[in-house]
């Protein structure tokens, strides 16, 4: 099914990271595009691992799964492996024995004929450090090199800087580690924390456990299988559980060490993603650093659900730059450098197995930040070659150290004679020396002569040639011997590699010297031992390398697979493979093919293809029957083994369905020109040709216009009648028979064509917005062309000439969409006028048109459901939803106090509406918010409002009873805490008598901490108490322990008639608690109140500025026992002024004045 059909249209999938491409623009009934229920995830594996990414896929029809890379092919079976698991519904691609190499892009696509779905995954390769085999060492020895190891390592800790202090946590946090970790992980979280009480700590946890799971039954209906962090191979961390919540739009939250993380949901792109698959919850940490170690908390709205923590020991060091191989002369300083992805302070170096310490040979550093490690090797001789390992304790990195001896270094002569002579260069020339050393004298022959010539390794040209030009062919499971005589100033030292790695001796191969030839033996060949072989000779002159080429015939492999069924028609089978990854060192000649009924022991030859050629067509198979086949390779050396194939059914007889409907490529008053598609479904046959019929419009008998099936797709219809419509359907044929026709063709009059339309009128944009451009235009005038049956627009951008078609077919209406387009990019546009004569003059706007929406001054939309004024309890959400209108979309910044929000503060803003949230509301979120508008040209609006964050009061503190007055008592208590933060708290005062027993308000609305009651019978015992309010409800009284009552007096009883003499209780008005100043916000309710006393009662009046208030109805003024209280409702600023209350009786008066501050909101 080809994915390179044109692209109707691209939507999203519901699946993250998914694109859907339609190929069609209608889609049958029953019929959908293909998508993912479950995508490939990227993977991070250790080199030499297999990789398996799996798919779940759905659509109908049932799509087809092909999986691709990036760069390069995917063409090796052995290496790709793809299959499908029935019981998971599981599209699975397994790339085995993972290498560098396969670090890449891979994309998986799923096609069916209505549309593509695909996406791309990574796969991330971790390179494995070098292992070096182990050795058997006695114990003796272990021992002292693990003491020497440990004594290095303090060393490297004293010379390092210490590692940054762990962060500080909070107990709280530790508390709920406690609560979710396994009992057998207390004591060690004890004590790396200090919680020494043991058994007090099991008892709180005990109490934390019922607690917890009160608050979490609000949002969690159950909750089970708790697994812990742990780090993987990869170097992520994941730990998941399983939850069912009542509500699965309740908000999960992720903290850190008590700060609030941001998280991905099915991203692994994301530093922390969610993964859910069911109830199953997975946190993951990809990409550790030593940072992320820390308490890990898991919250469902304010509820604590988990706590886990992730040490940092726990968390791999990994090698961001790996050593690498070091080339180094004699005499020279050697330098391996590397840096790992976290700090490690007390790694280690090792040659061959050996620890190195720093002294006058090795100087070892590491970088402040514990990254960056070198080892430098000082005066490097032969003896210092071989391997460097820096171990780190959980990994390592290797390389080795090839050292090259000096070029032009001359030999100590021996002997004491030679030393007293010194250097005799000049007695002999360059050619005598060579001879006299080739004849046997050296140093301390009689002539003294001083070895100086140069004498480097010689091999005979012709044999170089020989072995350059012609490679040494050898039949897989022959010995190979190459034997290399060589000339030479001794010792020659020699060394034999194969593409460039050095030959080791093993049980096959073998490597000799002697002083003049060295020697390869190479036992029982396979294709393995082909290469390009070379082996260098060296002395102290010079050095020389020989290369030859080593080729090992053998019969080819089995060809790679898998076998492909290309066609099972009624005429045969055709099957289809590929030819073998390894022909043996030569070439393929030919395929024989087999076949086996399914149910039978016997395979029947039944052809043979050419090598070129990997497909093979057979006859001999019967209907509705199953078959296998095995093809084998041969060349020169025998045949290979053979590659089998599944079941393949003889298909039955099946016809091709019906094509597209014919389309009207030409219509005359004497033929009509017709053209169709292949059908999709051809049946198991090729198609042999197609039967086209006609009919007259209206008349339901087709007839056909041939005797024969027309073979090509298209055809020229006579015998028709001027000026009649008619309609033409095709039916393809093949070997099983005629097919279903196509649904009839579009009507068509059987006349000449037309002339074209002529060119619309007053083409205009109507509307623009980001992707999109409205038309619309007047149909042409009927003088200027035929008539129009449709429209065509057309588009261009504004950095491209090239006119493209914006509709496929022709538009009846005068208007138009153009869709898809870039945001601000511009357009030209243009339309015509088009009908079965072609297509009229296109007519376009005169300038291009900018993709973007009028330009709109940002505005917020206030109405009644956005308040300036709120007040939320504590814990409680804040939520706060503000509508506005831009164009273009504008910067959106909220600010509290005009200063950045707090952390917490959650926003968002998309589509005219943009919005804050606060998960649980605290005293400090009080305050005035604003958010300001302003878009690219700087146009800018704001609003702002208030919050109030209250919670119900406090109880006030103790009261306290006095008697100051006779018969009246004095009530004061301690003010409740909460009117340190809240401004509009009052008090609320009720008494209970021991004569009935009810209790009854004394006083409401008492901002002081002081009440006074009047009228106490003595004899009676009395009870009070007091609750402070205010907009969110009353808190718990504060109540007297003792009853209070005043002695009744007992008189002596007297017969004696009592001389009345009256009491003069007559006294002037006098203020006892006088008028408090007030500060009161615009819209807030005022209440002023004062105590009087006085004999006669006084009588009470308000002024306002010098005003009588008794008149005014905005006012309200009432007088309890001498309480005087005066409510302003609604506050405005009018309401701003000097007030003063007057007590006036037949002895005097009394004043008592204050002033009240009306406040506005500063929003």
């Amino acid at each position: 099914m080809a994915s390179h059909r044109p692209v109707k249209s691209v939507k999203k999938s519901s699946v993250p990271g998914v694109t859907i491409q339609q190929f069609v623009d209608n889609i049958p009934t029953g019929c959908c595009t293909p998508d993912f229920e479950r995508k490939p995830i990227t993977l991070t594996l250790q080199e030499g691992k297999n990789a398996i990414f799996r798919a779940v896929v759905k659509g109908v029809p049932v799509p087809e799964v092909v999986w691709k890379r990036n760069k390069g092919e995917m063409d090796n079976p052995d290496k790709y492996q793809t299959s499908f698991n029935a019981v998971t519904n599981e599209f699975i691609l397994q790339i085995n024995k993972l290498t560098v190499a396969d670090a890449d892009l891979y994309r998986c696509s799923v096609v069916n004929e209505y549309g593509e779905a695909f996406c791309v995954v990574g796969l991330r390769i971790i390179q494995a450090g070098f292992k070096k085999k182990t050795r058997q060492v006695p114990t003796e020895t272990q021992k002292d090199l693990k003491k020497e190891i440990q004594d290095f390592r303090k060393l490297l800790r004293k010379r390092v800087p210490h590692a940054p202090r762990k962060k500080d946590i909070d107990m709280e946090q530790v508390w709920q580690l406690l609560l979710h970790a396994d009992k057998k992980d207390y004591e060690k979280i004890c004590l790396r924390y200090g919680i020494v009480d043991f058994r007090g700590m099991l008892r709180k946890l005990q109490q934390m456990k019922k607690d917890k799971e009160d608050k979490q039954a609000k949002y969690i209906n159950s909750i089970r299988n708790l697994r812990h962090i742990k780090v993987n191979k990869e170097g992520n961390a994941m730990f998941d559980l399983e939850m069912d919540l009542k509500d699965p739009q309740s908000r999960i939250y992720l903290y850190k060490d008590g700060e609030m993380i941001n998280y991905g949901f099915n991203d692994d792109n994301m530093k922390h993603c969610l993964k859910q698959v069911g109830k199953t919850y997975s946190f993951i940490i990809n990409d550790l650093k030593p940072e992320d170690a820390g308490l890990y908390q898991l919250k469902v709205e304010d509820v604590d659900v988990f706590s886990t923590e992730l040490e940092v020991d726990t968390i791999p060091v990994t090698f961001e730059h790996p050593l690498s191989e070091v080339c180094c002369s004699e005499q020279e300083n050697a330098v391996f450098e590397c840096s790992l992805c976290s700090p490690c302070y007390d790694a280690m170096w090792l040659h061959a197995n050996n620890p190195i310490e720093n002294n006058d040979k090795y100087e070892i550093s590491v970088s402040s930040d514990g990254l960056n490690h070198k080892l430098m090797i000082k005066n490097v001789q032969p003896a210092d070659k071989g391997t460097y390992t820096l171990d780190t304790g959980i990994c390592s990195s290797s390389a080795c150290l090839l050292v090259e001896p000096a070029r032009g270094k001359r030999r100590q002569a021996e002997g004491d004679e030679t030393d007293k002579k010194g250097w005799q260069m000049d007695m002999l020339s360059d050619k005598e020396s060579v001879k006299k050393l080739r004849q046997g004298e050296g140093p301390g022959d009689k002539d003294h002569f001083r070895d100086t010539a140069i004498d480097p390794p010689n091999v005979d040209k012709d044999l170089q040639e020989k072995l350059m030009k012609d490679p040494l062919v050898i039949k897989a499971g022959q010995n190979a011997v190459v034997k290399i005589p060589f000339e030479g100033r001794k010792p020659v030292k020699a060394t034999w590699l194969k593409d460039g790695c050095e030959l080791l001796d093993d049980t096959r191969i073998h490597t000799d010297k002697a002083d003049n030839f060295t020697r390869l033996s190479i036992s029982s060949t396979n294709r393995k031992d082909c290469g390009d072989y070379k082996v260098k000779l060296s002395n102290g002159s010079g050095a020389l390398e020989v290369n030859l080429k080593l080729v090992v015939t053998d019969r080819p492999q089995s060809p790679m697979g898998p076998i492909e069924v290309v066609d099972s028609s009624i005429t045969g089978i055709t099957i289809q493979w590929k030819p073998p990854k390894d022909d043996g060192g030569k070439p393929v000649l030919s395929y024989a093919i087999e076949r086996q009924q399914v149910g039978r022991q016997t395979w029947l030859a039944v052809g043979e293809a050419d090598g070129s050629s990997t497909t093979f067509t057979t006859n001999k198979v019967e209907h509705d029957k199953s078959y296998c086949f095995r093809v084998r390779a041969i060349n020169a050396e025998g045949t290979s083994e053979p590659l089998e194939s599944g079941e393949v059914m003889a298909a039955t007889k099946v016809f091709p369905g019906p094509p597209a409907p014919p389309k009207i490529v030409e219509a005359s008053k004497e033929a009509i020109k017709l053209s169709w598609a292949v059908p999709d479904k051809t049946g198991n046959s090729r198609i042999l040709g197609y039967i086209v019929e006609k009919r007259k419009k209206g008349s339901s008998t087709w007839a056909p216009v041939t005797d024969q099936p027309i073979t090509e797709r298209k055809w020229k219809v006579t015998d028709l009648k001027e000026g009649l419509q008619y309609e033409f359907r095709v039916a393809a044929v093949n070997a099983a028979g005629t097919g279903e026709a196509s649904a009839p063709s579009e009507s068509v009059f059987a006349q000449d064509p037309m002339d074209p339309p002529g060119h619309v009128r007053d083409l205009k944009v109507t509307n623009t917005d980001y992707t999109s451009i409205a038309l619309a235009w007047t149909k042409p005038k009927p003088e200027d062309g035929g008539e129009a049956k449709g429209y065509m627009v057309e588009m261009r951008s504004s950095n491209n000439l090239k006119w493209t078609q914006c509709n496929t077919q022709p538009l009846r209406m005068t208007m138009y969409t153009v869709k898809g387009l870039e945001p601000k990019e511009m357009y030209f546009l243009r339309v015509r006028a088009v009908n079965d004569g072609g297509a009229g003059e296109a007519v376009a706007l005169d300038t291009d048109i900018q993709a973007m929406p009028p330009i709109v001054t940002p505005k917020f939309l206030i109405d009644d459901t956005v308040k300036s004024f709120m007040i939320v309890k504590a814990g409680n959400f804040i939520r706060v939803h503000i509508p506005f209108e831009a164009s273009p979309a504008p910067e959106v910044t909220w600010l509290k106090d005009g200063l950045s929000l707090p952390r917490k503060a959650i926003t968002t803003t998309k589509r005219g509406h943009t919005q804050l949230v606060i998960p649980a509301a605290e005293f400090s979120d009080s305050g005035i918010y604003s958010v300001l508008l302003q878009n690219e040209l700087g146009k800018r609006d704001s609003f702002s409002f208030q919050i109030q964050v209250t919670d119900i009061p406090e109880s006030p503190g103790p009261i306290q009873l006095q008697e100051n007055v006779p018969n009246t008592v004095t009530i004061t208590w301690e003010p409740s805490p909460t009117e340190k933060r809240e401004s509009n708290l009052y008090y609320t005062v009720i008494k209970c008598d021991s004569r009935n027993g009810h209790w009854q308000v004394l006083g409401d609305l008492i901002y002081t901490n002081k009440f006074t009651l009047t009228k106490v019978i003595p004899g009676l015992e009395y009870y009070f108490r007091v609750a402070a309010k205010n907009y969110m409800g009353s808190s718990d009284p504060s109540e007297t322990v003792q009853p209070w009552s005043i002695q009744k007096e007992k008189a002596e009883f007297r017969v004696r008639l009592p001389k009345y003499r009256g009491v003069n209780q007559n006294q002037p008005p006098r203020f006892l608690v006088q008028l408090k100043p007030h500060v009161v916000t615009t819209g807030f309710d005022c209440r002023m109140s004062c105590a009087v006393t006085g004999h006669p009662k006084p009588k009470v009046t308000w002024y306002k500025d010098g005003k009588n208030l008794l008149e005014d109805p905005t006012f309200f003024s009432k007088n309890d026992f001498g309480v005087c209280c005066l409510v302003i409702l609604g506050v405005t600023t009018k309401d701003e002024g000097a007030y003063e209350v007057l007590a006036t009786n037949e002895l005097g008066c009394a004043i008592s004045k204050t002033f009240l501050v009306v406040r506005e909101p500063s929003f």
